[in-house]
């Protein structure tokens, strides 16, 4: 069912044009489309921006912090694909157009009303919130300007958005949205913050310096223009971010190049990403520097196992080896999708290596390239092939057991080192009883004390599980079911105007598994919002009758298989 009629989508391509003159002409542009909100378009993140454990794969677009904005299809197509979730994108739509790309929208608050009823339809077959649907072809097929949906928060989002996307229909492969010629004007070029030099001496630890730097006779210089000591191979590092005009959102850069002296010897280019590699993010930036300041690095040289396709220039992985003693010019060139580009220069000097072999006591090397073992009395660990980005000094220590636990605290490398995979750690427990085996896990604690499930479970003697990072476990036991609290109804409640029925849930450790509502012995639609602990259910006239007395049943089940049950009768 077509929302808007055909004047109106001629008037709202027309706005997009105009909008469009504004915006200078990125690179490759292939397909004219059209803004999937109405203009004019704020960012609040952008393509291959640095995030968490992936780089962020689309545009962020702002809807002035409210929800239920109107979401337009970008061009001709038909919806291809439709993914319900508690987490990710939320509500997501997928639209498969004729020239070989895919448009996504994601965090929706509510879709189009016909592709809504049918995907309820299955939800309720299956008797599942979530669901990741594959739609037959030309079922929903959809004319560019067609309303699709409607902004939300869903998912893991930080607040009401539209998470757009482009992808290559065959690859999946999310692209560069900024390459299409979107109504968002750029003439800002990135801000170079800080500059790195890394050192690689003989421990295979890398050492590195901050340089701040200023900004002054159009390009970017180190703060005192102080002249580097470098020795043996150096690589380097940039802290840069981007704005755009009329946003004040930091976002990403989209590329960088590393000269010395006149040769080109390192570069990368973010026009698209597998989700695949994604997770090489944390070696791209310096994970270590994030998780002890919070800021984001770009390195401008290349870990052994790093699998990225992004580098477009890559002389040594990016390591120069400084072994004279003459001074050597070095740039860095940042730029954004629209071509506008920042440039820092200084200058380094060469001295003599330093011959000497310094030992990291204790440490015994991990390779990046072979699965690697490690037994001490009550930890088993394997950190297999592929894991590690570079080899690794690792270190282990074992400590008290901490209160509330059934095992030594295992001091498993540190929190600032990345893992690309999961690693398999088992630990032995002391004083379990038997009637606990079934509820044991792996925890991780913070310097606080506080417990964090890290998953696993009991297997001939040992707590075995497979976190994807580092840090100090230990074991304990979760007997504790989950909490519910109704927000809305209480027994034998007239609901005479709400809309919806509400609980918070909550688990105290392993976390939510599964839940089930259930309405006159039927199973009802709740939609789960982890971030909220919120669960709510819709009231549907179509499935729930009017004017009688109806009993409400919700089960919540948590990882180690505690459950709680709460029932209500009331009147609708």
């Amino acid at each position: 069912m077509k929302l808007f009629t055909p004047l109106f989508v001629l008037l709202w391509i027309w706005s997009f044009q105009v909008y469009g003159q504004e915006a200078p002409p990125p690179p490759d542009e292939p397909q004219k489309l059209i803004p999937p909100i109405k203009p004019p378009i704020s960012l609040s993140g952008n393509f291959g921006e640095l995030r968490p454990n992936h780089f962020h794969s689309g545009l962020d677009m702002r809807t002035g912090g409210h929800t239920g904005l109107p979401v337009h299809a970008v061009a001709d197509g038909y919806v291809t694909r439709v993914a319900i979730s508690p987490t990710g994108y939320g509500r997501a739509v997928y639209i498969n157009h004729p020239n070989g790309i895919t448009s996504v929208y994601g965090h929706l608050e509510r879709l189009m009303p016909h592709l809504q009823r049918y995907i309820r339809r299955i939800q309720y077959k299956r008797e599942q919130f979530a669901v990741n649907l594959t739609i037959p072809r030309d079922s929903f097929p959809v004319k560019q300007g067609d309303v699709i949906a409607w902004s939300g928060n869903a998912g893991s989002s930080g607040g009401p958005h539209l998470h757009f996307e482009i992808r290559d229909t065959q690859t999946q492969r999310p692209q560069n949205g900024l390459k299409w010629h979107f109504p968002i004007k750029d003439n800002m070029p990135p801000k170079m913050i800080s500059l790195y030099a890394y050192s690689f001496p003989s421990t295979g630890v890398y050492e590195h310096k901050r340089y701040p730097t200023v900004y002054y006779s159009s390009e970017y210089h180190l703060k005192g223009n102080p002249v580097l000591k470098v020795s043996g191979p150096t690589a380097f590092g940039i802290q840069a971010v981007d704005y755009l005009n009329a946003s004040w959102s930091k976002c990403g850069i989209y590329s960088a190049l590393l000269v010395v002296d006149q040769d080109t010897i390192f570069g990368f280019k973010i026009n698209d990403i597998s989700f695949a590699e994604t997770r090489y993010v944390n070696s791209l930036a310096d994970y270590a520097e994030r998780e002890r300041y919070g800021r984001w690095v770009h390195r401008l040289f290349r870990q052994p196992g790093n699998k990225l396709d992004i580098y477009t220039i890559d002389k040594n992985n990016g390591i120069v080896d400084f072994t004279d003693d003459k001074i050597h010019q070095v740039k860095v060139i940042t730029a954004d999708a629209y071509g506008n580009e920042s440039t820092l220069e200084f200058q380094v000097k060469s001295t003599p290596p330093d011959n000497t072999v310094r030992h990291d006591n204790g440490a015994r090397i991990f390779s990046y390239d072979k699965d690697n073992y490690f037994q001490a009395d009550n930890l088993k660990l394997k950190v297999p092939v592929g894991a590690l980005y570079d080899d690794l000094a690792f270190h282990f220590k074992e400590e008290a057991t901490p209160d509330g636990c059934y095992a030594p605290l295992q001091e498993i490398q540190d929190k600032y080192t990345p893992l690309q995979k999961p690693i398999r750690v088992s630990i032995k427990p002391d004083s379990l009883p038997d009637s606990l085996e079934s509820k044991a896990l792996l925890v991780i604690l913070d310097p606080d004390g506080q417990k964090w499930s890290a998953g696993g479970g009991y297997s001939d003697g040992w707590i075995v599980g497979y976190p994807r990072y580092f840090g100090n476990f230990s074991v304990a036991v979760d007997t504790v079911p989950p909490t519910i609290r109704s927000l809305n109804i209480k027994e034998h409640k007239h609901l005479v105007n709400p809309k919806h029925i509400r609980f918070r849930i909550k688990d105290n450790l392993s976390g939510i598994a599964t839940y089930r509502g259930e309405i006159d012995g039927k199973w009802a639609l709740f939609a789960y919002d982890p971030k909220y602990d919120l669960l709510t259910y819709t009231i549907d006239p179509t499935r729930l009758e009017m004017g009688k007395t109806h009993q409400l049943k919700l089960t919540i089940t948590d990882a180690k298989g505690n459950q709680s049950v709460y029932t209500a009768t009331f009147y609708k």
